[in-house]
């Protein structure tokens, strides 16, 4: 079983099956085909020994039946009025021709008329392929043929010369019932069913690639799991079994960083303890002062480097929160602490939006219903807290004040942080989200270099973005995260 688990071996089958169906429907339409082109040609071999028969007077074949017409009947079929005849009803179609011998021709000196009466078609004669070189046999062999070509039970009134006319029969040669079953359109619905089970079969496989990737990608985004069910085909589930061993070494890798690092600061605070106490008995002031400075300054960067491993092991669930409410609050702390920080409120939001018809443009709907106090987004309430917060206070160091704004459309959602007057660029900005990097204007301002790092964590964590534009008046930053 283990061979019909692979793609490989999976795709071996589906060619071969692919080619077992072609070859039994390429052979059905061929028989189909030599079957029909016999009945054709016997309906004309029969046509043909019919008129030389009833030219020379002889003995008709037991499957034709031919009545000659007498008296009044002949008549009527002389004057063309066939719906006169008893066997004739006026809704029958009448299909009329002539046939006119080959001139020099010694053996057929009259021309023949025929009525073909049929209750279901009026033959069309201009699909007979007769030729000035054929006999009056030969073209009343290919009427014969033309008859058969048709589901129909036809009656033929044939007259040569100045004969008398007979009355044909001969549906038990080119007649409806006796036409070979044709295969030809069983050959197409077996090859489009065939098709279709093995276009269901490539796509249910593939699919299950794309919604492994699909998981896959969204991880961070949606609550993803520890480990990965083991599903598709054998060369997915090795995939599989893979970033499940990665995962879990990853996971532990961090566990033991965080573990490591948590010892560090832990072990690190009594020393440092003891040395602020000691520190306290130094009696010249600056001395002491710059003692508590760096030891302020060792344990802030122990404490840094926890909070970014911890940001980065995910250990808080995602949740549907308000995103207004959440950066509203933030705002709000930092306004209690008299910070230059404040909201704009956006009445009115402009979406763009496209229907699925005739792939129109896009356009801006306007509604109070989209204020950006209905922005619902998934995300990790104290992670988001924490990135809001470090992006406010990086703009209040650098650039005197902050304005924040939201906006928000279909697919994501964009929390704007604008400062006024950092003196920092974009570019360089982009670069400080990597940890301990620093400005070159902080030499004044204290920090770790650890703030920009932590949020570009946070929005990958979420499968967003972190980045930087120039403004008129400063640097704008901005976090952008999916709904």
């Amino acid at each position: 079983m283990h061979f019909f688990s692979s793609l490989k071996s999976l795709s071996l089958i589906w060619v071969m099956a692919s080619m077992f169906f072609g070859i039994i429907s390429a052979s059905l339409w061929w028989y189909s085909s030599i079957e029909w082109e016999r009945h054709l040609h016997r309906s004309y071999v029969a046509g043909v020994v019919l008129f030389e028969n009833v030219r020379a007077g002889e003995k008709l074949t037991e499957k034709i039946n031919a009545i000659q017409l007498n008296g009044q009947l002949s008549k009527l079929a002389d004057a063309g009025l066939f719906t006169k005849l008893p066997d004739v009803s006026a809704s029958d179609y009448i299909t009329q021709l002539s046939l006119a011998p080959q001139t020099g021709d010694i053996n057929y000196k009259n021309t023949t008329s025929l009525a073909v009466i049929s209750s279901e078609l009026k033959y069309p004669l201009a699909d007979l392929r007769i030729s000035d070189t054929n006999s009056v046999a030969e073209k009343f062999g290919d009427v014969t043929r033309l008859l058969a070509s048709y589901c129909s039970e036809p009656i033929v009134y044939l007259n040569y010369g100045d004969g008398n006319w007979f009355r044909v029969d001969g549906n038990k040669i080119w007649g409806c019932k006796v036409a070979p079953t044709d295969r030809r359109l069983l050959s197409i619905l077996l090859i489009v069913i065939s098709l279709v089970i093995l276009i269901t079969l490539i796509l249910n496989t593939t699919s299950v690639f794309q919604t492994f990737a699909d998981n896959l990608s969204k991880r961070g985004v949606i609550k993803g799991p520890n480990q990965y069910e083991m599903e598709g085909p054998k060369e997915l589930r090795t995939m599989i079994e893979a970033i499940n061993n990665y995962l879990e070494i990853e996971q532990e890798s961090l566990s033991r960083r965080a573990n490591f690092l948590s010892g560090v600061s832990h072990d690190l605070g009594t020393p440092a303890t003891r040395l602020r106490l000691r520190a306290q008995t130094i009696k010249n002031t600056e001395i002491r002062d710059k003692l508590n400075s760096d030891i302020d300054q060792m344990t802030g960067m122990i404490e840094s480097v926890l909070l970014y491993t911890q940001s980065e092991m995910k250990l808080e669930e995602l949740r549907q929160i308000s995103l207004h409410s959440l950066v509203d609050s933030v705002v709000s702390d930092f306004q209690d602490a008299n910070q230059p920080v404040k909201l704009i409120e956006q009445n009115k939001l402009s979406i763009s939006s496209s229907t699925i018809l005739f792939n129109s443009q896009p356009k801006l709907l306007k509604s109070n219903l989209l204020s950006s106090r209905n922005i619902i987004v998934y995300a990790r309430p104290l992670s988001m807290q924490r990135a809001i917060t470090n992006l406010i206070d990086n703009a209040l160091k650098y650039g005197r004040r902050a304005d924040v704004f939201l906006t928000a459309d279909s697919k994501k959602a964009k929390i704007i942080i604008d400062d006024f007057g950092n003196k920092e660029t974009a570019e360089s900005l982009s670069e400080l989200t990597a940890p301990f990097r620093r400005g070159d204007n902080s030499k004044n301002i204290k920090g770790m270099g650890i703030g920009l790092a932590i949020v570009s964590t946070i929005a990958e964590q979420h499968g967003g973005s972190l980045i930087f534009d120039q403004w008129e008046k400063g640097i704008r930053a901005i976090l952008t995260i999916p709904r």
